[in-house]
């Protein structure tokens, strides 16, 4: 029964770690294209020079509200990093759990 159990728990983990790396990957990936519509707006300011027109200002603003957004994407990142990490160590303990019982399993004593 303990074999059972820890083959479904490594297995389980083992998703669920895949399912993180997946949320970090999608969000990384927004997080450079967020940073090349930064790097777009900043191009567009520097060309247009007059930091009082209006235009610039709207410009700013906007680059001002995805740099915030790009912000809370690295929250996201660094909390499902942590999820991550919580869950890669979890998924070695299965993994030495699951080894110790199927040396128990199917380990041979002579007597």
């Amino acid at each position: 029964m303990g074999f059972l159990v820890s083959f479904n728990r490594k297995l389980y983990l083992t998703n669920y770690v895949n399912s993180i790396e997946t949320k970090i990957n999608d969000i990384t990936t927004q997080k450079l294209n967020l940073t090349d519509k930064i790097t777009q707006l900043s191009s567009q300011i520097s060309d247009i020079g007059n930091t009082d027109s209006p235009a610039v200002k709207k410009l700013e603003a906007r680059k001002s509200e995805l740099e915030n957004f790009e912000k809370q994407l690295d929250i996201k990142i660094q909390k499902y990093q942590a999820q991550l990490q919580a869950a890669n160590t979890e998924l070695q303990s299965a993994d030495q759990m699951l080894q110790q019982n199927i040396q128990r399993s199917f380990s041979y004593k002579v007597a």
